[in-house]
């Protein structure tokens, strides 16, 4: 059964969302181990990144969409170890990983893991201090209702960082990219884990919208003051948006 509804409605991704599911489920347990290699161990200093963005609160609670195996929620507790984290995912195969690591940190009192949509969060309005999404928008079928259920559950004032990745910026790095997308990252992942997943992960890049509209669709959606930052040549873009001070939900 999915947890998604009206599945059929819009498609902004290049997949189902019940792909994505069956997707993240079965690379589940080699997804932390290939996202090391595959970024060259940057992919650590990118969530350290976003959370510093986020900037966690004393005592704040935050909502981590697409929480996967658990890594931006460890990092908000290592950057503030009072702070208090729900993290949602859709995929089990994800999540189970994420629990265990999650204990293993002794973590499990501030953060709680749980299998939902963003399409339709389970959560009251304005309930959270701050949210954040990373490398998850990419997969979400619905972008606009995706933000706009974050904006729904988030309180008047508060930020949400979105981290996603995306094609280099300028011919040189474009290039570069597009050779190791098609002679090192198959290499890697024929042995560790599905070729046509990371096939996919570039194929989502390219086809991701431009800075200049996703921004918009931010905003679209209630956020405000939305900004966008590149890091390593481009490769990922971080965005910042607020959710108004005189937005009323309904």
């Amino acid at each position: 059964m999915s947890l998604y509804k009206n599945n059929e409605d819009r498609i902004d991704s290049l997949i189902t969302a019940d792909q994505n599911q069956e997707m993240f489920n079965n690379i589940a347990p080699y997804y932390d181990g290939a996202n090391r290699i595959l970024s060259i161990g940057l992919d650590r200093l990118w969530r350290r990144t976003a959370v510093k963005i986020l900037d966690p609160k004393e005592n704040h609670v935050y909502l981590d969409v697409g929480c996967g195996t658990g890594d931006i929620c460890i990092e908000i507790l290592r950057q503030n170890l009072t702070a208090r984290v729900i993290g949602i995912d859709p995929s089990l195969g994800m999540l189970r990983i994420g629990w265990k690591k999650i204990r293993q940190c002794g973590m499990d009192s501030h953060i709680s893991l749980r299998q939902g949509n963003c399409l339709d969060l389970d959560f009251p309005e304005n309930s959270f201090d701050g949210a954040i999404t990373v490398f998850c928008i990419r997969n979400v079928t619905d972008r606009k209702k995706a933000f706009s259920e974050i904006v729904r559950v988030l309180k008047p004032g508060s930020m949400l960082v979105v981290m996603e990745l995306t094609e280099p910026v300028g011919l040189i790095m474009k290039t570069l990219f597009r050779i190791y997308a098609t002679t090192v990252m198959p290499t890697i992942t024929t042995i560790m884990s599905s070729v046509s997943a990371y096939k996919y992960l570039t194929d989502s890049m390219a086809a991701f919208p431009k800075p200049e509209n996703l921004k918009q669709i931010m905003a679209d959606s209630g956020l405000t003051k939305v900004t966008y930052s590149h890091m390593t040549f481009g490769i990922v873009t971080v965005y910042v948006g607020s959710k108004n001070t005189n937005t009323k939900t309904c």
